[in-house]
């Protein structure tokens, strides 16, 4: 386990929302649900999901593809790690890929890029970046958070500390209504 960092401290205010909307729990502890009326929520939206012919709309696609993807990346590290690899310089190389100049999207290069972001982006291309860094933010605190090697849960905190601070200076600003 690591301190507080900024990273921490907005996955635990998301914590608090969830239980308000526990559809929030898929982004902030993905494949773990920590209370009851969450299983059964993402049970229902499973159930509606597989049932529907249509494909996600593109935000939603996306948003799955950002978390599958950030979740590939942290199982694959802990694997890495368990082999004997350096989890702080895997974490690094896949930081970098984040974490690029504009207009590269943030993506890492060992992954296929989902179709939502190839060509025209279906939604402003201006905020798909801090999207994209934000999400992975979110689900690499979780592994921080969960990981009780101090070598890992460091090296997951120090990513997602790099990439909540990233999308908050990339990210426009809100519109007021």
């Amino acid at each position: 386990m690591t301190d507080l960092s900024s990273a921490s401290k907005t996955v635990r205010v998301l914590e608090l929302l969830a239980h308000l909307d526990p559809r929030l729990w898929e982004i902030v502890n993905p494949r773990q649900p920590v209370f009851s009326d969450a299983v059964s929520v993402r049970s229902a939206e499973a159930g509606r999901l597989s049932l529907n012919p249509q494909p996600l709309p593109p935000r939603e696609a996306m948003l799955f593809a950002i978390r599958d993807m950030s979740l590939a990346v942290a199982e694959a590290t802990i694997a890495a790690s368990m082999a004997g690899g350096d989890p702080s310089e895997i974490l690094k190389e896949v930081g970098d890929d984040l974490c690029p100049e504009p207009p590269r999207i943030p993506w890492p290069r060992k992954w296929p890029v989902p179709v939502q972001m190839q060509g025209p982006f279906p939604i402003d291309a201006t905020r798909v970046r801090p999207v994209v860094q934000a999400t992975a933010s979110l689900v690499f605190q979780t592994y921080a958070d969960r990981t009780t090697d101090e070598v890992l849960s460091t090296s997951f905190a120090r990513l997602a500390d790099r990439l909540l601070e990233t999308a908050v200076k990339a990210a426009p600003p809100t519109p007021t209504p």
